[in-house]
This record gives C-alpha cells, structure tokens and sequence, in this order.
C-alpha cells in the first residue's frame, strides 16, 4: 500500500460540547523491539462516546489497555509518554494501577463472568474496596438496572453467571464495571461475540451510559462505530491517522488513507 505524505493530524479536534477528562501526549508503547503505538495525542471528551477504528493489528487495542495500565502486566511491553487525567500524569510509576482501574474500567471482547453467582459477579469489587455487607444489595440492584439486566435476574441472583446468555454475560460484566463507579468505561471490541439482537442491546446501552461516564470502544465495526460514536480516531500501523467528530470522519475524511478504508479499499 503506498502511503500519503501529507501531515497527519496528530491533535484532535477541540470540542465546544465537551470537555476534555482524558489526553494522551506522546504515547508510544514497545513489545520488545516492536512499536507497535507511535507518538500518540489523542483526548477523550466527558460523557461522549469515542470509537477506536482500524484494521487487525493496526495499535488499537493495545492504546486501549495503555488508558488503564493493563500493559502494565504484560512482559517486555513498554510504554513511554503521559497520560493525564485532568492533568494528572497516571503513567508515573507512583501512581497506583489498582486505584486507576477503579476510575478506568475495562470490559474485554469475551465475556468473561467470574465463577460466581451473578450477585457476587457484581458485588466483588465494591466488596473488596471497603463497601458494606449492608450497602450491597443496592449497589448490586441499581448497576443491574442500569444495564437493563435487573428484570432477567432479579430472581436468580445467587445462581451461577455462567448460566446467563453471552448478551447476558457481557452486560454482567458491564455492570461489574459500573459497580466501582468508574469515570472512564473502555470497553474491547464488546460485541464481537455476541449475535445481533444481544449487540443491539449493547449498543442501546452505550448511549444510556454515556450520559453519567467517559467511554472509549474498540470496534472493527464501521456501522456500529458511526451509530453509537461521538468521535472516532482511525489507527494505521501504530499510528493515529484521524481524529475527529465521527459524523465529519465519516463524511469527509481530511486524510487518503482514512478514505480508503472507510471505503473498504482494503482493512
């Protein structure tokens, strides 16, 4: 494929509807000798949707896993730059990775329910952080209903989540997320499992979360990506290529590349 020299457009966007809560300046991450994220400066609004886009392979979902450190836990990975979170740097070492990933949580392409009961599934977390016995029930309850799961399970709480359907699963998981009153959802490619009716459900979920929390989704899917999406950034081979509003990313790419795989020329 031959490139396009142009500049890129490595800042995004500002936003005169929202504000910004996260920005990454000069993001790289290493596996070994590998690059595989170049020098990125992207910035996540408040309380609106942001899709990652790209082919396989192209950095995506690694600069996911950097907003919350899980590359921390990979060996040989290596992630240089800042990532702020109103201005404070959560790469520094010093900063605590288990208290980020109250703030910033995560829910992976798989469904991935604990072998507990769907009571426990969301319950653990705010256990485990210092919540009451007493408080838990209603914590329980309230992030259920919020991912519509409440009128399916409420009379089977303490029975296993591995019970559940994958739609079902994974918007367990999303609750389990949102019981630690997260600021930052990011979520990996979440339906890719999942049949339609189920994504559908997911997607309906997004727009209603979005109203208390930060979102960021990886999604190899351009439709859902232009629903549900605020903005989108497209990824290349490590690199950010596009930022920007998803409805002008969409409609006119500023970028060769971008237009040749919104166009389906090759990805």
């Amino acid at each position: 494929m031959v490139r396009t020299v142009e500049p890129k457009e490595k800042e995004p966007v500002e936003s005169e509807a929202h504000k910004v809560l996260l920005e990454t300046r000069d993001l790289n991450v290493y596996y070994g000798e590998n690059h595989a994220v170049k020098n990125i400066n992207l910035k996540l609004y408040e309380k609106a949707v942001t899709a990652f886009i790209g082919p396989s392979g192209c950095g995506k979902s690694t600069f996911l896993r950097c907003l919350n450190r899980m590359n921390d836990t990979i060996p040989h990975a290596r992630v240089t730059g800042e990532i702020l979170i109103e201005g404070i740097n959560v790469n520094d070492p010093a900063i605590d990775a288990v208290n980020l990933r109250r703030q910033v949580g995560m829910v992976f392409q798989k469904p991935n329910p604990f072998q507990k009961s769907i009571f426990e599934n969301v319950a653990y977390g705010p256990r485990i952080h210092g919540a009451k016995n007493k408080e838990l029930p209603e914590i329980v309850e309230k992030s259920l209903r919020q991912v519509g799961l409440w009128d399916e399970v409420k009379d089977r709480l303490h029975t296993s989540a591995l019970q559940l359907s994958g739609g079902q699963q994974q918007r367990l998981c999303i609750a389990r997320t949102i019981a630690m009153r997260p600021r930052i959802i990011l979520l990996d490619e979440p339906t890719s499992a999942l049949d339609p009716i189920s994504t559908a459900r997911i997607e309906e979920l997004i727009q209603e979360l979005k109203k208390e929390y930060t979102i960021a989704i990886v999604t190899h899917n351009m439709q859902q990506a232009a629903r549900i999406s605020d903005y989108t950034a497209f990824f290349l081979m490590g690199e950010l290529i596009e930022y920007n509003e998803t409805h002008r990313l969409f409609t006119n790419p500023k970028r060769q590349e971008t237009e040749n795989y919104l166009t389906g020329r090759f990805g």
